[in-house]
């Protein structure tokens, strides 16, 4: 038991206790998988296409969500193509009644699917580890007592 324990510090050690903070260095918004930049450049109402979206997650803290996430504008705000622009290269962003602001595309977002495989798999380590420890730990504990009643 006596080293299982500094074992098990050891690894819980290795997992990071605490989240970092830290700020954006953009104001963006994210659709369909990709993440746009905010613009002051406005966009006028009659260059405003159908609506394709809109924000469904906010946070002002660093990190890598899923969704349509955004670290400037909050959950509801409402995402629209922009007549003839593709909305791959750009969107608008509605910040008004009648006011909308430019997004331009600056690649793919890493917070996709993907991010939910590795957390599976911290989970799945975590749970392994637990386990090993505490059957470890079972198996000293009856070592201990057969070498006592000797």
């Amino acid at each position: 038991m006596k080293r299982v324990l500094p074992l098990f510090l050891g690894f819980i050690l290795l997992f990071p206790l605490s989240i970092a903070s830290a700020s954006w260095a953009y104001p963006f918004v994210v659709y369909s998988g990709h993440i746009y930049q905010v613009t002051k450049q406005a966009v006028q109402p009659e260059d405003i296409g159908p609506k394709i979206g809109k924000v469904t997650k906010y946070s002002d803290r660093e990190g890598t969500y899923r969704g349509n996430f955004s670290n400037m504008y909050p959950k509801g705000t409402g995402y629209y193509a922009i007549q003839g622009r593709s909305s791959q290269e750009a969107i608008a962003v509605r910040t008004g009644e009648d006011t909308y602001i430019l997004a331009i595309q600056q690649g793919a977002y890493s917070g996709g699917p993907e991010m939910r495989t590795i957390w599976w798999l911290y989970a799945g380590i975590g749970i392994v580890s637990v386990a090993s420890l505490a059957a470890a730990a079972r198996v000293m504990q009856k070592r201990g007592a057969r070498e006592g009643s000797k």
